[in-house]
Parts: structure tokens; C-alpha cells; sequence
């Protein structure tokens, strides 16, 4: 671990340590939409930060090894990011929130605005959503899917109802 990632070494915020007692926050978003970001690593000499749609930024240290840069003001979106601590892309050990990806995983952040937007929960009304199985030939296995239908429908009805069919990929 030292020779992988030595800019981590002797960092530990889950004991009585200094840096345990002023956890830092990141990512930390403002209400003018500006978003701090940091990473601890003491013994890091250049941390940047990769975040999605924005150029990358490098970030400043403070005297206690905290790294820390502010973007924005951003829209309200969700962001993936990542740092680069010393070349190496690490996510953030500060941030629960992960965009899960096979090959890259990301940390995410939420920069909310004054509406909500479309993956927020808000009081509408939902329609169900079905599980069915079927048996593949091709991978020889039994496969899954998922079927949405809206609060309204019937499948006794004529109605026509628009179709989205999603296929995931690889990662």
C-alpha cells in the first residue's frame, strides 16, 4: 500500500488523530451553488480534481495537508468526480455517494436548485414496476427484465402506450 499510494500513508481519520476531530467535509455545496471539494493527504505534492463537464482544477494545501479547491457556481445537476492524488485517480474518502461503474467508479455530488429536479422524490403518482424472468439460449441462463407501467394503466385497454426499451452495456 505504501509504494501504491504513498501519499496516503500515516492519514487516518477514523482514530483519535487530529484530522478525526476537524473531519474535514467535501464535498461541501454552498447555497450560491459554488462546491468545495477536499482531500487529506500530508504527503501528497499535487492533487487535482476531475469533475464531469468542468476543465480539471487543480487544488491548493493548507497547512494541515487538507486539500481543498471551490468550482462554480454550477446547475443543479449530478456530477461525478474523481481526484488525481500525485497521477493516481482516487475517489472521495470523504463522500458515501458513488456513481457505481464496473471499469471507473466516481464519487457523486448533488448540486440542488430552487426546483426539484427529475430524480429528486416528489409527491406524483407512481405507476408499478413488474419483474419478469425469461431463459436465454444465447448465454444459456435465466435472464431478468423489468417492465414500468404508469399509475393509469390497463391491459384490458386499446389504449397505446409509448415504449422506452433500455438496453444496459458492459459497464
Amino acid at each position: 500500500m505504501r509504494r501504491i499510494l504513498p501519499f496516503l500513508s500515516g492519514v487516518t481519520l477514523l482514530t483519535g488523530s487530529l484530522l478525526c476531530a476537524q473531519r474535514p467535509r467535501s464535498p461541501e455545496v454552498h447555497p450560491d451553488l459554488r462546491v468545495t471539494f477536499r482531500f487529506v493527504a500530508p504527503r501528497a505534492t499535487a492533487v487535482a480534481l476531475d469533475l464531469t463537464g468542468e476543465p480539471r482544477t487543480a487544488l491548493q494545501r493548507d497547512d494541515r495537508g487538507v486539500w481543498w479547491v471551490t468550482v462554480g457556481p454550477l446547475d443543479p445537476d449530478l456530477y461525478s468526480y474523481h481526484f488525481l492524488v500525485d497521477g493516481a485517480a482516487v475517489m472521495d474518502p470523504l463522500n458515501w455517494r458513488i456513481v457505481p461503474n464496473l471499469l471507473n467508479n466516481a464519487s457523486l455530488v448533488e448540486v440542488k436548485g430552487p426546483e426539484p429536479q427529475d430524480w429528486n422524490v416528489q409527491a406524483v403518482t407512481h405507476g408499478v414496476v413488474h419483474r419478469h424472468e425469461y431463459h436465454s439460449t444465447v448465454v444459456g441462463d435465466d435472464r431478468d427484465f423489468y417492465v414500468y407501467t404508469p399509475p393509469d394503466y390497463d391491459p384490458a385497454a386499446k389504449r397505446r402506450y409509448p415504449v422506452l426499451y433500455l438496453l444496459h452495456g458492459y459497464s
